[in-house]
C-alpha cells in the first residue's frame, strides 16, 4: 500500500478535495493507472465498470491530454435515472452526457487485439449516461494529466438510462445528442466526438485492459466519453440528453 493511493482513496470516500498533492507526479501513463488501480482498491467500494476520459478532441484540450485514459465507476456513486444527484459546492460540478453500454460476455485477452464488430457482440446493452466530472487534487482538469489519471480519470457520480438494443457496429458515430438544461437547450453533439464512435471507444478499452492485465467483463458498465459540449451545473440544476434511438437520461442535481 502506497500512501499516496491511500491519500486518494481516502479524498474520494470522504468527498474531500486536497489542499496539497500527495506526493511526486506519476512519470508515465502506466504508472498513473497503476496508482488508479491501487487507489480503487483501496476504498472498499464496488467498482461496477469503467469511464474513458478524454475520448473528444474538447476533452483532450481542456485536460491537455494525447489520448483516451480509463477510470473506475463505482456503485456508491451511481445514481438512478430521473432522479437526484448529490454535488459538493466545492466540486467542479461539470456534466458530460455521453453513450454507455452493457456488457453481456467477458472479453480476455486473445491472439490478437479485439475487433470493434466483436466488442460490440459482447455488449448486451446500449443507454445514454450522465457523468458528473470532479477533481480531488489541487487545481483545476488541465493541471496535469498525469494527477488526473492517478485520481480515477476525474468521476465523481454517474447516471445510467434506460437499456436499448446494440446497434451494429458503426451506427454509432452518427448518433446525435440534445442536451437541455433547466428546459432550455444547453448543447448538441455526435457519436463521432467520442473517438470516432462510442463503439471504437468501447474497443479501445477492451483492449487498453487487456495490456495492463485486466478484462471487461461481463455486467460492467462503460461510459465511452463526452460527444457533446460541457455543462456545469448548480445545485437545483436539471439536466436532461436525449437520443432518438436511445431515448432520455436525465438527473436533478443538489
Amino acid at each position: 500500500m502506497s500512501i499516496v493511493a491511500q491519500t486518494l482513496a481516502d479524498a474520494r470516500t470522504h468527498g474531500r478535495k486536497l489542499d496539497t498533492y500527495p506526493g511526486d507526479a506519476p512519470e508515465t501513463e502506466a504508472l498513473a493507472f497503476a496508482l488508479q488501480c491501487e487507489a480503487t482498491a483501496l476504498t472498499g467500494w464496488c467498482q461496477t465498470g469503467w469511464k474513458i476520459g478524454c475520448t473528444s478532441k474538447l476533452a483532450q484540450d481542456m485536460l491537455r491530454a494525447d489520448g483516451p485514459f480509463p477510470g473506475p465507476i463505482y456503485e456508491e456513486r451511481t445514481f438512478v435515472n430521473d432522479g437526484e444527484v448529490p454535488v459538493s459546492q466545492s466540486a467542479i460540478r461539470l456534466v458530460e452526457p455521453e453513450i454507455a453500454f452493457t456488457m453481456a460476455y467477458d472479453l480476455p485477452p486473445g491472439a490478437t487485439a479485439h475487433s470493434v464488430e466483436a466488442v460490440i457482440g459482447a455488449a448486451a446493452s446500449v443507454h445514454l449516461s450522465l457523468e458528473l466530472v470532479n477533481r480531488r487534487l489541487p487545481g483545476g482538469l488541465e493541471d496535469g494529466n498525469m494527477w488526473n489519471i492517478a485520481d480515477g480519470g476525474c468521476n465523481d457520480a454517474f447516471v445510467l438510462g434506460p437499456a436499448n438494443d446494440v446497434l451494429p457496429a458503426g451506427r454509432y458515430a452518427a448518433l446525435e445528442l440534445n442536451v437541455s438544461k433547466n428546459d432550455q437547450p444547453a448543447t448538441t453533439g455526435v457519436g463521432v466526438n467520442a473517438l470516432g464512435g462510442p463503439d471504437i471507444a468501447l474497443t479501445w478499452l477492451a483492449n487498453y485492459l487487456n495490456t495492463h492485465g485486466l478484462m471487461l467483463k461481463a455486467g460492467d458498465v462503460v461510459t465511452t466519453g463526452v460527444v457533446t459540449g460541457l455543462v456545469y451545473v448548480d445545485a437545483g440544476d436539471e439536466i436532461i440528453s436525449t437520443c432518438a434511438e436511445l431515448g432520455e437520461v436525465n438527473a436533478r442535481y443538489k
